[in-house]
C-alpha cells in the first residue's frame, strides 16, 4: 500500500532489489520495536488494537522492545499531563501481558540527547514540502489546526518516529494502516543516508497490523479517549462498564450494521475461552434470524468485558503497589536503547565527520 507522496517518494521508497539487498545486509539490533503514547487511560480497542498483537508475537518468542514515547506525546499534549500517565501506561502494558522478562520497556526521553540528534540530522534528508504531503499530518491540520497555527513538532512528528526506530536498528515495527505513511518516511530517509553518506542503517519492515475498526459505543466515528461516554477504558469500574453496554447502540432483529459488527470485535476479542465465543456467536445467530435478543447479547458483552476488567485490574493494582517494579523495569529496558542508540549514533557522526 502507497499513499500519494508524490512521484519522487515513490520512486524513491520502492522497495526493488537495492533496498531488499540493503535490508538483508546490515545488522538488525531489535526484532520488535513499538511505541506507546502516555497520553491518557488505555481503552479496550488500544488493547485489542495495539496490545493484544505484540502480546501473541511474544508468545511466539519475539523479544519486543517497547519505548514510552513521552517526547511524542508533547507534539500535542502537555509535558506535566504526558508525565502524569507514564507509570500507568507501563503497568497497563504489563498486566495486560508484555512480560518484561522478555521484553524491553524504556522511556524515549532517557535517550533523548541521541534520538534529537538524529532528528535534526535527518530533518536535512527531507524537504518541508514532502512533510506536509504526509496524509498523517494532512489529517491533523484538516482536523485541528492550521499550517499557519501548528506546532512545528507537529511537522517533524514523522522524522522523530524515525530517529526511534533506526536509533533501535529495528528490523520490524508493528503499526496499523493510520502509520504506514510514518513508516514510509521512515524507510525513504534510511535509505537517503546510506546512499548519501555509506550503509548505517538497515531498512525497517512493517509489520502490518490487522485493522479493527472499534468504534464508540454510541454516537460517531472510532472507540477514543475523546469520546469518553462511547468508550469502554481499562480503568472503569464494573458498574460503570454494565452502565455504557446498557446505553449502547446496537441493531434492529435480523440486521447487521457496523455497531453491531464492532461490539462482536470487543466481546470475541475479549472472551478468555472458546465456550464464551460460541456464546456470542449463537446469540447472532439468532439475532441474524430476526430474534429480539440484542438485550441477550449485551447481558454477554457485559459479562465479557467484566470479566477482562476484573483480572487486568487486579494485576494492574499489584504492579502500581510497587514503583520500583516500574522504575527497574525502564531502567532495565534502558539500558539497551541507550547502549543501542549510543552505538549507532557514534557510527552515525563518523560517517559525518563530527568526530
Amino acid at each position: 500500500m502507497t499513499y500519494d507522496l508524490g512521484k519522487k517518494w515513490k520512486k524513491d521508497y520502492s522497495m526493488d532489489s537495492t533496498l531488499k539487498k540493503e535490508a538483508s545486509t546490515m545488522d538488525y539490533k531489535v526484532e520488535l520495536l513499538t511505541g506507546i503514547r502516555p497520553t491518557g487511560d488505555l481503552t479496550v480497542a488500544n488493547y485489542l488494537g495495539a496490545v493484544a498483537p505484540i502480546v501473541e508475537l511474544q508468545t511466539q518468542g519475539v523479544s519486543p522492545v517497547v519505548f514510552v514515547a513521552d517526547l511524542h506525546a508533547i507534539t500535542d499534549n502537555e509535558p506535566d499531563t504526558v508525565r502524569q500517565y507514564i507509570h500507568g501506561v507501563v503497568a497497563d502494558y504489563i498486566a495486560l501481558g508484555v512480560d518484561p522478562q522478555k521484553a524491553k520497556i524504556y522511556l524515549q526521553s532517557d535517550i533523548a540527547g541521541e534520538v534529537t540528534t538524529l532528528t535534526a540530522i535527518l530533518s536535512r534528508l527531507v524537504s518541508v514540502a514532502e512533510l506536509l504531503r504526509v496524509p498523517t499530518l494532512k489529517d491533523k491540520l484538516k482536523n485541528n489546526a492550521r499550517p499557519e497555527t501548528a506546532n512545528a513538532l507537529l511537522l517533524l512528528y514523522p522524522v522523530l518516529m524515525a530517529a526511534d526506530i533506526l536509533l533501535n536498528r529495528a528490523k520490524r515495527v508493528p503499526v496499523g494502516e493510520d502509520q504506514l505513511a510514518h513508516m514510509e518516511v521512515t524507510r525513504l530517509l534510511a535509505r537517503r543516508f546510506n546512499k548519501k553518506y555509506g550503509e548505517i542503517f538497515p531498512i525497517p519492515q512493517v509489520l502490518q497490523v490487522k485493522s479493527l475498526r472499534i468504534l464508540a459505543l454510541r454516537g460517531k466515528g472510532k472507540m477514543s479517549k475523546s469520546n469518553p461516554g462511547g468508550a469502554i477504558f481499562l480503568t472503569d469500574d464494573l458498574k460503570t462498564v454494565a452502565n455504557k453496554i446498557k446505553a449502547a447502540e446496537t441493531a434492529f432483529e435480523g440486521v447487521m450494521n457496523e455497531k453491531l459488527e464492532s461490539h462482536i470485535l470487543i466481546a470475541k476479542g475479549l472472551a478468555k475461552t472458546q465456550s464464551e465465543r460460541d456464546e456470542v456467536d449463537a446469540v447472532i445467530q439468532e439475532h441474524k434470524s430476526g430474534k429480539p435478543v440484542m438485550g441477550q447479547f449485551k447481558q454477554i458483552l457485559t459479562r465479557i468485558v467484566q470479566n477482562f476488567l476484573s483480572e487486568f485490574q487486579e494485576k494492574r493494582a499489584e504492579i502500581l503497589h510497587d514503583p520500583s517494579y516500574i522504575s527497574s523495569a525502564l531502567e532495565e529496558g534502558a539500558k539497551v536503547a541507550r547502549e543501542n542508540a549510543i552505538e549507532t549514533l557514534s557510527e552515525v557522526r563518523k560517517v559525518l565527520r563530527f568526530d
